[in-house]
């Protein structure tokens, strides 16, 4: 389909304007509407807005009255016949002035020449430049300007006349002298502008736009805008710039509704200004480029924003430069709260060529957007891919072509028509098009005067790109500033948009641009950088940044950087980015900079650094660590012998099926010496140093993560506690037999209701004679099942009943009352056994205490952080081994484009991948090192191994997953159980969030001791970089910007954020200080984890409002509306062993006397129900609970309300024993189900169901006999919920005994 898009048919205008001028619909306003408000002007600083607006504002006989005026002295100036077609400068500030003066050169028939007011330090060049190529006869401005015009134009040989406007309306008062020399007829076809071009790829040149332009323009925006005489403008764009004059200004003027005016300062000072006018107005049409509205989100507050009323503004215009999605996505989710409307953004295409307006989309309508493979994009061809993809490239839709207009797209080369799948250079046709450019005819030949081979034409060659989709346009980039590297074409707004965003410190003008350097196309780059951040720039880290964030979204390498105050790129009077004017700068090196990089330099220039930090550049400081050894012979063997025993004898599937590890695994693994890898020859181990253990870990995670999780577990939970702080005679029992595998070591210290917080830990030792009794409850304790040491930490009582701390045993496997429970069917690691612990007067002594009495969370803290060590090591190896299969498949994958392995996005995965394992594993080597030479390493490099390890393990298991497409969802293709078995890293030994909010915390509260390790490391610089940034964290949801309202969760969401930027800034720390010669790590693993860090930073300003718990819970709540409240109850098998086969006889009644047990559950219940708090369910919950573990002859601890109770062993007789026991129980008038238990199976179903039925008090349940007496009931008035429970079991097991 040839790519054409057109509207020819004729417009439909006000009959009075269709032929006339901007003169005729001024005149006929103020002879219609005299009164009526044309224009009003809000002046920078203003508080009281209708003051200000009554002050300066005209109508539409005002505004004729002052053109009249000018017109006049224009006559005056120049003779009637000079002032015909003679081109004046308007040099105005933005007000009404500008206005008055722009219908004065009309009313004389002159050709107004609009100017930015140009200032003696800047803007000269440009005007000298504008008053040689225009050949003007004078120029208007105000009296406060007109000192600097005079001097601006005083070197120029030419006469020119000045006049201060503003003077000449006070010093007239002869309005019948005015009328008869008022104006003469102005034809249509007669210029009225020459619009000067931004010149953002070469000197501006003169657009020449008639009166017959301006009308049919101003049409079209008309129609397509949908305004009408009720509608309402603002505008803060300059008015000498195509959008402000001729959609701010004459837009309103030609469409008969106001507009209010604001100068562009106040908008840049205060930009919410603007929207604050469109609120206090009711305002419905305004708009800017993009980048305002991004300045909006950067710099109004949500205290602002609370005051804004944006419901009126239908019609949020944004064109100028690139469209960005995100743009559109953050404003209209920051600012719908005022009631802005996304529906409300109205994306378009124009240029000064075409007077204004060329496309636009359709109102009220949400904007169209496509999703394309940049990479494609890049070579001209237009392919949609998934938004979610990293090489997505989303383009913003800038609908069709207005009436009587016609857009065509054509290759800039062959001047063929494009189809709809390429992208071409825009050409345009139409009533709109100017008349060239002043006074250069080869210039408007090439621009202007373009056909087609088939003779079609005159077209406009706009120099833009874009394709054409059959129904809108999308453009995406300007010919000229094309950057074509290796064959590949890459849009400099797309790079700058990624430089931008990849420093907190940078702003958001900057330039990409080529140049040949050495015969070869190379990208330069300038940008701005953030005032407030030019104190204390981290240059280095900026230039890192940006070449990391250009290297991993669009593949280029970058020649040089130069990085600029505010305000220094060179750019247009609207804000477009001169990107030749740079590459001038660049090669007569004429900029003012504050940091230069060149990759030929091999250095850095940092203008900023003083002396002292400059003396650091370059140098190999001693605190690097030295290389490391080579690996010795034992470690060699030892990791040749796992690599052929793995292939050889090891099915991990298999282990996982049957979720049991193989004995013979674990015997051989043990006469290899990888269960005491630390522990000293001495003692039978391996003596091996930290680095080496952790090569085994890291080779292990490889092979099978549940097999590291084991080895390491026993190696660091296990073994370590009692090699560290055992007594010397327990070492010597136990560690002989731990190195060598004949006993296997595990640790309990989680607890069901604490996790492993000490506060919350109900275990605990009680003193007796001679040692302490051991009770209480862990779960989750990995190999406890299977071990012959279990290191148990408790609340240590003293003989008066105080708590002295926790303190931690070393429990032998039979020690009497030592129960292993049953097994946690966990996702992944299966083939590990991971089990409740249960201590039931556990006898313990002194000789079996790890360390000191009361600090056996000292014990653990060492134990776990180790273990985030040991993680790390194994996350390493099994996202090498992800690396591998996503390589092994990819390349032999064969797809439409060749094999997967080219594919972008595999590629980009696969180059995301050998950076985080290189971060990784320098972060681990680093601290393995240190450990191996005895220096000291921080508790906060442990926590960022564990925070950044399985984070990124996980992802590189969930990406191979990916990549193997339906294969990688099929359990026999490995990458399953890898996703699964990475999966619980993230949890084990700490979580990542909570990990992440003690980092942050210890950052924030207690930085001084990180800041002197980073110090003697060498490297200030990033302890600066880091700690601001993390100040910057705290300070922002501190503000009145953050997410959260609450100060406490807004706190612990600081410390999270700081935390995971901790991590990443330690692990840039380790990389800088591990050794270049190792070739360990690259200068550009360094800049893709320093572009993390800065990614982590910057999310914060991406955060969206937080809803608070409470309004979440209701909102989810309201779920149960459309999906219920689900639970399954249909019993499992039954995994019960049959009455007759259990070691209690089956004739000896289980419960000789109910009324007994239901007496003893009586007295309980009784004060139960005492309580107003507690509901009728709980109380059938208890009763359930102790009937059925009186039952069962087990401990009420034991039952689970969710387990189903055919689970238990209830059968037909019991079920029926239990309905008339309920009916007792509840003195229901009509007898319970005997099929109750079958159709309620769980104790959490049954008691929902019988609290529903019926409402049991003290006065309805009848009272069974009871033989206590009154004096011997106990007083449970302030006892706690878990204490009744506690004397229920207590009434329970005397009933028992009878």
């Amino acid at each position: 389909m040839a790519n054409r898009l057109t509207h020819t048919e004729p417009l439909q205008v006000e009959s009075q304007y269709q032929l006339g001028t901007l003169v005729d619909v001024l005149r006929s306003r103020a002879s219609h509407q005299p009164e009526k408000t044309a224009c009003q002007f809000l002046p920078a600083g203003v508080d009281d807005i209708d003051q200000a607006a009554q002050a300066n504002r005209w109508t539409y006989a005002n505004l004729e009255w002052q053109a009249r005026i000018i017109a006049s002295q224009l006559r005056e100036e120049l003779s009637p016949q000079e002032v015909s077609q003679q081109r004046i400068l308007l040099a105005f500030p933005a007000g009404l002035e500008f206005i008055a003066a722009l219908f004065g050169c009309w009313y004389a028939g002159a050709i107004a020449v609009p100017v930015q007011p140009a200032r003696r330090h800047q803007g000269g060049a440009r005007w000298q430049h504008i008053l040689h190529d225009a050949q003007a006869k004078g120029i208007l401005t105000s009296q406060n300007l007109l000192s600097e015009v005079e001097q601006l134009v005083a070197a120029n040989n030419s006469k020119f006349f000045c006049l201060a406007t503003d003077r000449l309306a006070k010093q007239s008062n002869q309005p019948d002298i005015l009328e008869t020399q008022a104006s003469q007829t102005v034809s249509g076809s007669a210029l009225a502008l020459l619009q000067y071009t931004s010149g953002s790829t070469n000197h501006p040149k003169g657009v020449m736009i008639s009166h017959g332009n301006l009308i049919h323009n101003l049409a079209v925006i008309y129609q397509n805008f949908g305004h009408n005489p009720d509608s309402h403008g603002v505008i803060w764009l300059p008015p000498h710039h195509d959008m402000g004059l001729i959609g701010g200004i004459l837009q309103p003027i030609y469409g008969g509704f106001p507009v209010t005016l604001m100068p562009p300062e106040s908008f840049l000072r205060q930009p919410v200004r603007w929207l604050q006018a469109i609120s206090h107005f009711q305002a419905t049409t305004s708009g800017g480029p993009d980048f305002a509205y991004n300045y909006c989100l950067q710099k109004i507050t949500s205290a602002q924003r609370q005051e804004l009323d944006l419901g009126s503004w239908h019609l949020a215009f944004t064109g100028a430069e690139p469209v960005r999605t995100r743009t559109l996505a953050d404003f209209s989710a920051t600012f719908a709260s005022c009631g802005f409307k996304a529906k409300a953004f109205y994306p378009c295409y124009g240029l000064a060529e075409t007077t204004l307006f060329v496309s636009g989309g359709h109102r009220d309508a949400p904007a169209k957007i496509r999703s394309l493979s940049r990479s494609d994009l890049s070579q001209g061809n237009v392919v949609e891919i998934p938004s979610v993809y990293k090489t997505a490239l989303s383009v913003v839709s800038c609908g069709r072509a207005c009436k009587g207009t016609e857009i065509i797209v054509v290759d800039p080369d062959s001047q063929q028509r494009c189809s709809t799948e390429k992208v071409g250079e825009i050409w345009v046709r139409g009533d709109s098009v100017a008349q060239g450019y002043w006074q250069n005819s080869d210039a408007t030949q090439e621009s202007f005067n373009v056909y087609l081979p088939d003779g079609s034409g005159p077209y406009l060659r706009t120099g833009d790109l874009g394709f054409y989709d059959g129904h809108s346009l999308y453009v995406t980039g300007r010919l000229k500033d094309l950057i074509v590297i290796r064959g590949q074409n890459h849009y400099p707004q797309d790079i700058e948009q990624t430089i931008a965003q990849s420093h907190t410190d940078l702003n958001l003008y900057g330039a990409a641009f080529s140049l040949d350097v050495k015969g070869q196309e190379s990208l330069v780059v300038f940008q701005e950088v953030k005032r407030e951040a030019l104190r204390r720039l981290d240059t280095e880290a900026i230039f890192r940044a940006i070449r990391a964030a250009v290297s991993q979204h669009h593949g280029l390498q970058i020649s040089a950087i130069w990085l600029l105050k505010p305000s220094h790129l060179p750019k247009t009077t609207s804000g477009k980015v001169q990107r030749q004017a740079c590459k001038v700068e660049f090669q007569e090196k004429t900029l003012t900079t504050v940091g230069k990089w060149s990759s030929d330099q091999e250095t850095w220039e940092h203008e900023n650094l003083s002396s002292k930090e400059r003396s650091l550049n370059g140098v190999e400081f001693s605190s690097k660590l030295s290389s490391p050894p080579p690996l010795n012979n034992k470690l060699q063997s030892l990791l040749a012998w796992l690599r052929q025993y793995a292939n050889e004898s090891i099915n991990s599937r298999l282990m996982d099926e049957r979720r049991c590890i193989s004995p013979g695994v674990i015997l051989d693994f043990g006469n290899q010496g990888l269960l005491g890898m630390r522990v000293p020859q001495q003692y039978g181990g391996l003596g091996l140093g930290h680095q080496a253990m952790l090569q085994v870990l890291e080779q292990l995670g490889a092979i099978d993560p549940t097999l590291a999780l084991f080895v390491g577990l026993n190696n660091v939970l296990g073994v370590r506690p009692i090699l560290r702080y055992a007594q010397p005679e327990l070492r010597e029992q136990l560690l002989p037999q731990l190195a060598t595998g004949r006993e296997l070591a595990a640790f309990a210290l989680t607890e069901p209701g604490a996790g492993s917080h000490p506060l919350g830990m109900t275990s605990k030792a009680t003193p007796t004679g001679d040692g302490w009794n051991l009770d209480g409850q862990k779960i989750w304790s990995g190999s406890a099942a299977w071990a012959g040491i279990i290191n148990v930490f408790v609340k240590q009582y003293d003989a008066d009943g105080n708590s002295i701390g926790v303190s931690s045993f070393a429990v032998r496997k039979g020690s009497p009352g030592l129960r292993q429970g049953p097994e946690a069917l966990t996702m992944g690691m299966r083939a590990m056994v991971q089990n409740t612990v249960f201590l039931d007067n556990v006898s313990v002594d002194s000789s079996q205490l790890l360390g000191e009495p009361g600090a056996g969370m000292e014990v653990a803290q060492d134990a776990m952080m180790y273990g985030r060590l040991a993680i790390a090591a194994a996350s390493v190896g099994g996202m090498k081994r992800c690396a591998q299969l996503m390589l092994c498949y990819s390349s032999r994958r064969s797809i439409s484009t060749g094999t997967l392995l080219s594919n972008p996005v595999t590629l980009t995965r696969l180059n995301w991948l050998t950076n985080a394992i290189a971060t990784l594993h320098g972060l681990v080597t680093f601290i393995a090192q240190r450990l191996d030479q005895d220096l000291p390493v921080p508790e906060e490099l442990y926590a960022a191994c564990k925070i950044l390890g399985p984070e990124l393990y996980w992802q590189a298991a969930d990406n191979l997953v990916q990549c193997l497409g339906g294969r990688g969802y099929i359990e026999t293709n490995i990458a399953p159980q890898i996703l699964r078995d990475a999966r619980v890293l993230r949890i084990f030994e700490g979580p990542t969030e909570s990990l992440a909010m003690y980092l942050g915390a210890r950052v924030l509260n207690q930085s001084a001791p990180l800041r002197d390790f980073l110090t003697d490391l060498n490297l200030p610089p990033l302890a600066d970089a880091l700690f601001k940034a993390t100040d910057e964290i705290l300070a922002y949801y501190q503000s009145s910007q953050s997410p959260f309202s609450d100060e406490v969760i807004a706190r612990q969401q600081a410390n999270f954020v700081a935390g995971q930027a901790t991590a990443w800034g330690l692990a840039i720390a380790a990389l800088k200080s591990l050794p270049a010669e190792s070739g360990q790590v690259t200068s550009s693993n360094i800049e893709w984890a320093q572009h993390c860090f800065d990614q982590t930073v910057a999310q914060m300003a991406n955060a969206n409002q937080a809803s608070t718990a409470t309004a979440l819970k209701e909102q989810i709540s309201h779920y149960n509306n459309s999906i219920g409240e689900l639970e399954q109850t249909l019993p499992g098998a039954d995994e019960q062993l049959d009455g007759w086969l259990r070691a209690d006889s089956p004739e000896q009644p289980i419960l000789k006397q109910p009324e007994d047990l239901l007496s003893g559950i009586y007295q309980a219940t009784s004060d139960i129900l005492s309580k107003p708090l507690l509901k009728q369910k709980k109380v059938i919950e208890q009763w359930l609970i102790q009937w059925l573990a009186q039952r069962l002859r087990t401990a009420s601890a034991q039952i689970d309300l969710n387990k189903a109770l055919a689970d238990y062993g209830v059968d037909s007789v019991m079920a029926v024993e239990l309905a008339q026991n309920l009916e007792d129980f509840l003195t229901l008038s009509r007898p319970l189900d005997v099929t109750l238990a079958w159709n309620f199976p769980t104790i959490a179903a049954l008691s929902k169901h019988l609290a529903e039925l019926s409402s049991p008090t003290l006065e309805n349940i009848q009272k069974p006999p009871v033989n206590v007496s009154a004096s011997e009931e106990p007083n449970l008035d302030n006892l706690s919920e878990a204490e009744v429970a506690d004397m229920l079991a207590a009434e329970l097991a005397v009933v028992r005994r009878r």
